[in-house]
């Protein structure tokens, strides 16, 4: 076997000592392998931190094909013809095979040594690291631009497509950034042309403060605001309602349009004096869309939920406040947009820290308004006993058939038949709630509707 013994350099007519090259090999290199002319290994020398080393015992006489990686195995063979070709040796990318499952990516290059080649090579595992780090970053960079790609369209689709007209303005400079084809129609103009258009441009001169100042407020508050003025080309009034929102580092305004009432004479004094007369009742109105998104509220539902400001309020769900187990408020506005009105029903009005307030609430729809508006009074019965005295099946003479009957009739049977009574009594109330709207009422009493029809069989209601 040859080993370091063998692989000396004659220095004889110098009079140096003998240097072995093998072990200044195997002191400079991470890994180094003496093979030889048939491929076998002959000497390994390990030098990579925090990673152990293959057994030397079992590698020797392995052939050091069997000790890199399949894909690997054409390069050491190159390397090894090219060595004893005596061609220059060139840095080659292998990884050695350690164990099962794990292996160590090395930079390598073949030198020849008489009949032997010694392979030296460095080890690349922060290289790889990086390298890894690197192609899991770019995928993810490439996934992350699909992915706002995606974004990009759909916002492009909803927006030109939107039916509302819609501006989006530079908060500093109140540059229009982007309007949709309905924003073009109402203003008058072509939506390619609004672009780069300063938003009080689009309104006529004496409306052009009006639009400023709407901004100015928007982004000093954050709240959004609504102003009226006089559209420049196409001369009608419009009604901008602005919204402030940051993108990256850049504030922005959300303008969406609509067309603007302005009233005048008398009719907006008595409008003033009804809403002022609105806002300060005792009673809670609040008005939402046909969503159950809060638009307005008066002074008396911010007390009883305990919100402080009307903004905070602001499109929230009503939902939100309003809780009556087993109907929600979707139920609710579905049954006044069918009968464009729900007269009292008791609920329960939820605060922001915990409180619950006992309500009766009556329910309205606007059908002129568009869009629909839907109308809440709410009324405070905490204080009354919700508790009936004189209903159909506890009046005193039922009663006192009731108390007669202790003693004669077991405890079960009489607790059942008031269970019964009491189980009409809710149906009755609840059919004559919906306006004898079966499906209605069986969601307001938390019922399927076949089981409300068993129980009005049951109760000889179901011809009534």
């Amino acid at each position: 076997m040859q080993g370091p013994e063998r692989m000396k350099t004659d220095t004889s007519q110098s009079g140096d000592e003998p240097v072995h090259v093998a072990e200044i090999i195997a002191a400079a290199a991470d890994v180094s392998l003496t093979v030889s002319s048939a491929g076998k290994v002959q000497q390994l020398s390990w030098n990579v931190e925090g990673v152990p080393g293959p057994d030397s015992p079992s590698v020797i006489g392995m052939a050091v094909e069997d000790l890199v990686t399949e894909e690997c195995r054409g390069k050491v063979r190159d390397m090894m013809t090219d060595a004893r070709a005596s061609k220059p040796p060139r840095w080659r990318e292998i990884n050695l095979m350690l164990e099962p499952g794990n292996e160590l990516p090395v930079r390598a290059q073949g030198i020849s040594s008489g009949d032997d080649v010694i392979f030296i090579a460095r080890e690349l595992r922060a290289v790889s690291a990086l390298q890894q780090r690197l192609l899991e970053a770019q995928r993810a960079l490439d996934e992350d631009y699909g992915r706002l790609r995606q974004l990009q369209t759909r916002y492009r689709i909803l927006f030109q497509t939107s039916g509302e007209p819609l501006l989006i303005a530079d908060g500093k400079t109140r540059r229009i950034q982007e309007a949709n084809s309905a924003a073009g129609r109402m203003l008058g103009v072509d939506a390619g042309d609004l672009a780069g258009r300063s938003l009080d441009s689009l309104f006529a001169d004496d409306d052009q403060h009006i639009v400023q100042d709407l901004a100015d407020r928007v982004i000093a508050s954050g709240v959004t605001e609504a102003a009226t003025g006089r559209a420049r080309d196409s001369d009608v009034d419009v009604e901008c309602r602005a919204t402030v929102f940051r993108a990256a580092d850049q504030m922005m305004l959300l303008c969406r349009l609509d067309k603007g009432v302005r009233v005048g004479g008398e009719a907006p004094q008595i409008e003033e004096l009804l809403l002022g007369i609105v806002d300060r009742i005792p009673d809670a109105v609040v008005l939402t869309d046909e969503s159950g998104n809060v638009l307005w509220t008066n002074e008396a539902f911010l007390g009883l939920t305990e919100v402080a400001l009307a903004s905070q309020a602001r499109d929230l769900p009503l939902s939100r406040f309003l809780d009556r187990p087993g109907v929600d408020v979707e139920v609710i506005i579905a049954n006044v947009l069918e009968h464009g009105r729900l007269r009292a029903f008791a609920s329960v009005l939820s605060g922001a820290f915990g409180s619950e307030t006992r309500v009766e609430v009556s329910v309205a729809m606007l059908p002129d308004a568009t869009p629909r508006v839907i109308g809440f009074v709410m009324r405070d019965i905490s204080r009354y006993d919700q508790m009936p005295s004189r209903q159909s099946g506890t009046s005193p003479e039922a009663q006192d058939q009731m108390m007669n009957l202790v003693g004669t009739v077991p405890l079960k049977e009489l607790v059942r038949a008031s269970t019964e009574e009491i189980e009409k009594i809710c149906i009755e109330a609840a059919l004559q709630k919906t306006g004898n709207n079966r499906a209605s009422a069986a969601e307001m009493l938390g019922l399927s509707r076949q089981s409300l029809y068993v129980k009005l069989r049951r109760f000889g209601l179901l011809e009534s």
